[in-house]
């Protein structure tokens, strides 16, 4: 195996915009539950019907607060790349397998548009919408022209440009690691 067939590289979700706004919405309505259940749900409905209530709604709440903290890695490997979520250090789940040679249509650097492909669906698999290495994969899924975006390295693109150079598109702003 050459250095250059295998690379994986992973960025963690920044807390910022909607995804910020649904971490504090989170803790405001579990905050805004706990009040209410102690001055209005446990008096009208009585102590073991309020604790199932606050039970399940616990377990809800635990649930949701595996989202809190989320990375995203990317591994390109064997003519494959694959992405992954990984949430809390814990729970991973597998989101797109791409194989390069055969379903990769073009990978290049973002600039908010898709170069004048059309993609019905996107994966936004970024750390923010504002990164400077933000880069796209362009694939064929079932006949429909899906995309993925992603934040680059050098070494990943250098990986992806020696599987597939006729798809690749290099950018110099692009941080080593």
């Amino acid at each position: 195996m050459f250095e250059s067939d295998f690379c994986e590289h992973s960025v963690t979700k920044k807390k910022e915009g909607s995804y910020l706004f649904k971490i504090g919405a989170i803790v405001v309505l579990s905050l805004v539950f706990v009040l209410a259940f102690f001055f209005v749900v446990l008096p009208m409905v009585g102590f073991t019907v309020g604790i199932l209530v606050f039970a399940g709604v616990c377990a809800l709440l635990w649930y949701l607060s595996r989202y809190t903290q989320i990375e995203y890695e990317y591994s390109i490997s064997g003519g494959y790349m694959d992405f992954a979520s990984v949430y809390v250090n814990q729970y991973r789940k597998e989101k797109v397998s791409v194989d390069l040679k055969k379903d990769a249509r073009k990978i290049a650097p973002f600039n908010g548009n898709f170069d004048g492909l059309s993609v019905n669906h996107v994966l936004d698999m970024r750390s923010s919408a504002s990164t400077r290495a933000s880069y796209y994969i362009v694939y064929e899924d079932d006949k429909v022209q899906k995309a993925v975006l992603f934040e680059a390295t050098k070494k990943s693109v250098n990986t992806l440009f020696h599987q597939v150079p006729s798809i690749v598109t290099r950018s110099n702003e692009l941080p080593e690691e």
